[in-house]
This record gives C-alpha cells, sequence and structure tokens, in this order.
C-alpha cells in the first residue's frame, strides 16, 4: 500500500501532460488544418494571392519568334524556357521587358539534364562531359571552361552545329 501513492503520482503527471498537449494542440493547430485533406486549407489562399511569375513559351513566341521556333523544331522542344532563363515576371511586366532575360551560359546548365544518372531512361541523351570534350579533341586540363558547350551546341537546338 505504501508503493501505491507512487502509482498515482505517474497517473497524475500522465493526466496532467495528456491535458497540456491536447490544449497545446487546440492553441497551435490552425482552424483550418484537416479541412480539406492533411493541409493547412487556408493556405490555398495565401498561395492564390501571390503573384504570377511564370509564363508559357508561347508568351516568349511574341518577341522572339526566331529562338521559338529553332527550339521548336530542335531536341529541346519540351524544355520549357523558363527552365533555363528562369521566370517570366523577371523579364517582363504588364507585357513590356522590365530587364534582361537570365542568360547561364554555362556547361553546369547542360550537366542538370545531361550528367549521367542511372535513374534516367537508357534513351535519354547522357554525357560525361570529360569524355565528350576528349573524343572532339577538344584538351581539357583542371576545371571544364564554363562556356565549352555553346562552343559547339545551340541550346535551342542543340544538334545543330
Amino acid at each position: 500500500m505504501e508503493h501505491s501513492k507512487h502509482i498515482w503520482r505517474v497517473f497524475i503527471l500522465l493526466a496532467v501532460g495528456v491535458v497540456f498537449v491536447v490544449s497545446g494542440r487546440h492553441f497551435l493547430v490552425p482552424a483550418s488544418f484537416g479541412k480539406m485533406g492533411h493541409f493547412r486549407f487556408d493556405s490555398i489562399g495565401e498561395y492564390m494571392a501571390k503573384p504570377v511569375m511564370h509564363g508559357n513559351d508561347a508568351s516568349c513566341r511574341k518577341c522572339h519568334q526566331d529562338k521559338y521556333d529553332a527550339h521548336e523544331m530542335g531536341k529541346h522542344a519540351a524544355v520549357r524556357c523558363e527552365n533555363c532563363h528562369g521566370p517570366l515576371a523577371l523579364h517582363v511586366a504588364n507585357g513590356e521587358k522590365s530587364a534582361d532575360a537570365q542568360v547561364v551560359r554555362s556547361w553546369e546548365l547542360c550537366a542538370w539534364c545531361h550528367q549521367p544518372l542511372q535513374a534516367r531512361p537508357k534513351d535519354f541523351p547522357q554525357v560525361d562531359f570529360r569524355e565528350h570534350l576528349i573524343s572532339e579533341d577538344i584538351p581539357v586540363k583542371g576545371t571544364i571552361p564554363p562556356k565549352i558547350c555553346f562552343m559547339c551546341h545551340d541550346p535551342h537546338d542543340p544538334l545543330q552545329e
């Protein structure tokens, strides 16, 4: 009997812990959580209120018809303009050019999609950049020069040399 008071203390501590967790959850979990799934439903409206940053390739065609045509006929036709040039909203605002488009001329941009990875389909063009340069008789000592891919390949139509 003497030890039963220790058991009661444990039960009291557990009860206080449960009350603390339940009341804490009540104050910390937003009211809209779980309304339409396992997320905070109010966040949808918050995201919808943000300005649109991305456009589509047709937005680029208006001013860059020649590049658009080369792109659409080339091997990169499935790659959207913004994948390489950044969000449209950083280049165009209210239908007018607001800044230069991002132009990254680096072999690392090409490597994002073309470096060898086992997870990629076997028919997807994967390039070991050092081996490719050696096979083209381009000497590489140390690091690969940044603009090396663009010396031979047009990024909008990479098979055209």
